[in-house]
C-alpha cells in the first residue's frame, strides 16, 4: 500500500492483513497476542463504528465462560495499543479509543484501504457517463488496492464472510466497468478481455463475465472466439451442474448466427459488386432496401442497429478527393459484417448491423483514429452517429441528401 500524508499507520484488509507503522511493516511474529490482532482487524473493518466490550468478548472468546474475559479484553487492547504506538511520539493519543463501554478505531482519511477502495468505486460510478477517462482511472486505482479477497488468510472466521462477499461484489462490479470502459473509451479489446479473464480466476461461474467477453469478441468481429468462449462456458456448466447458460447468454449466440445468415443474404443482392476485405460495398439503392428491411424488423422487436454518416465540409475537387480517400480507408477498416455506401458526392453512409449505441460509439472513435493516422484531416469532416431508436432522424437525413 502506498503511504499517505497525515497517516502514521496504514492498514490493509483487502488481501492478507497489512499493517505499517511509520513506514515500518509490522510482521506476523510481532503479534504475540492473536486475540489482539483479530480485534484490530475487526475494528478496522467497522471503519470507526463503536463496538461494545461485550460484542468483542463474544467475538474473541465465544465459548469460554469460566475465564475472566473482561481482563483478557483489557490485555488485548493494551497489546494492540502498544503495537500501534508511534515511536517518534509515544505520548500521542492512541487511535484505538474507548468510551462508555465501547471501543473503536479512529483513523485519518486515506489510512485504511477499505475507505480508499470504496471511494474509488463510488467515483467510478459517478463519472461513468460524464467523464469516462476519470472513471477508468478510478477503476484502475481501486483494482490496485484489491490485492485479494477480504482477509484472505481468515477465510474460516465467520465474522469475515459478509465482508468478503460485499467486497467481492464491488470487485466484480469494477471488473465489468473497467472492461466496458477499456473497450468503449480506449478501444482496447486485448486489455478488456485480459481483465475479464483475471476475474474468471476468482469466480469461474460468474456468467456476466462470459457474456461481456462474448459481446466484445462479436464487436471486434472475432466470431470464432465468441463461439468458442460460449462453448467452454456451456461445457463447464453442464459438467458441474447439468445446466445450460441463461437465456440472455444463449441469445447472444443466436443473434450472431442470425447475423451471419443475414450477411450471406446481403452479399447475394448484387453479385456485380464484389466485396473486398473490410466492409461490404453497396450502392444507394441497395442500402435503402436494407435499411427499409431493418426498420420493419425493428418494429417487430428485432435487434438494434446503427448508422454512421460521414460528410465533407469542403466543396469542389479537393473535398471530393478527400471523401474518396476517406471512403477507401473506412471500407478497409470496417468489419466484414458492416456495409458502406458512397451515398452522395459529399456523404458516406456506414450501416452497422446488430450494433447498439455504445458499441457504435466505440467503433466510431476507432475509425476517427484510423483516419487521422492515415493523414486525413478529420476537422474537414462531420460525423453523425444514429442508432435504431432514431429512425425518423435517420430517414430524414438520408432522404434530403442528393443522390450521387
Amino acid at each position: 500500500m502506498a503511504s499517505h500524508p497525515n497517516c502514521h499507520l496504514q492498514i490493509g484488509l483487502l488481501g492478507p492483513f497489512y499493517l505499517r507503522v511509520e513506514e515500518e511493516e509490522i510482521r506476523d511474529e510481532v503479534w504475540k497476542s492473536k486475540k489482539a490482532l483479530t480485534m484490530l482487524k475487526y475494528l478496522a473493518a467497522r471503519k470507526g463504528q463503536k463496538v461494545s466490550a461485550d460484542m468483542l468478548i463474544e467475538l474473541l472468546w465465544p465459548d469460554n465462560e469460566d475465564i475472566d474475559s473482561t481482563r483478557n479484553l483489557h490485555t488485548a487492547v493494551w497489546f494492540a495499543r502498544r503495537v500501534l504506538t508511534s515511536k517518534t511520539d509515544p505520548e500521542a493519543e492512541s487511535c484505538l479509543h474507548y468510551a462508555h463501554g465501547s471501543y473503536w478505531l479512529e483513523l485519518p482519511e486515506g489510512c485504511l484501504d477499505l475507505h480508499r477502495f470504496e471511494e474509488h468505486v463510488w467515483k467510478s460510478r459517478q463519472l461513468m457517463k460524464t467523464d469516462p477517462a476519470q472513471a477508468l482511472r478510478h477503476c484502475e486505482a481501486a483494482l490496485v488496492l484489491y490485492r485479494d479477497d477480504f482477509l484472505v488468510e481468515d477465510v474460516y472466521d465467520d465474522w469475515t464472510i459478509s465482508y468478503r462477499e460485499e467486497y467481492q461484489e464491488l470487485y466484480f462490479e469494477l471488473i465489468l466497468r473497467s472492461a466496458k470502459l477499456l473497450m468503449e473509451y480506449r478501444g482496447d479489446l486485448q486489455e478488456a478481455i485480459s481483465i475479464l479473464r483475471s476475474a474468471v480466476k476468482k469466480d469461474e461461474y460468474r456468467e456476466e463475465l462470459y457474456q461481456m467477453g462474448i459481446k466484445f469478441y462479436i464487436l471486434a468481429d472475432r466470431h470464432v472466439e465468441a463461439i468458442n468462449l460460449y462453448k467452454r462456458y456451456s461445457k463447464m456448466l453442464m459438467d458441474e451442474f447439468q445446466l445450460q447458460p441463461s437465456h440472455a447468454t444463449q441469445e447472444l449466440i443466436r443473434q450472431l448466427h442470425d447475423h451471419r445468415e443475414r450477411q450471406e443474404q446481403v452479399f447475394s443482392i448484387d453479385l456485380a459488386l464484389e466485396p473486398t476485405t473490410g466492409a461490404y460495398i453497396c450502392d444507394k439503392e441497395t442500402l435503402t432496401v436494407i435499411l427499409t428491411a431493418e426498420k420493419r424488423r425493428m418494429s417487430r422487436g428485432g435487434n438494434a442497429f446503427s448508422t454512421l454518416l460521414v460528410a465533407s465540409k469542403k466543396q469542389g475537387a479537393k473535398g471530393s478527393r478527400q471523401m474518396n480517400a476517406a471512403f477507401h480507408i473506412l471500407q478497409r477498416s470496417l468489419r466484414s459484417s458492416d456495409l458502406i455506401s458512397q451515398y452522395s458526392d459529399d456523404q458516406i453512409v456506414i450501416f452497422l448491423p446488430d450494433t447498439e449505441a455504445t458499441e457504435a460509439k466505440a467503433l466510431h472513435r476507432r475509425l476517427r483514429q484510423i483516419l487521422e493516422k492515415k493523414s486525413v484531416d478529420i476537422s474537414t469532416l462531420s460525423f453523425t452517429l444514429l442508432d435504431s431508436e432514431q429512425l425518423e432522424e435517420m430517414q430524414n437525413t438520408l432522404v434530403t441528401t442528393p443522390a450521387r
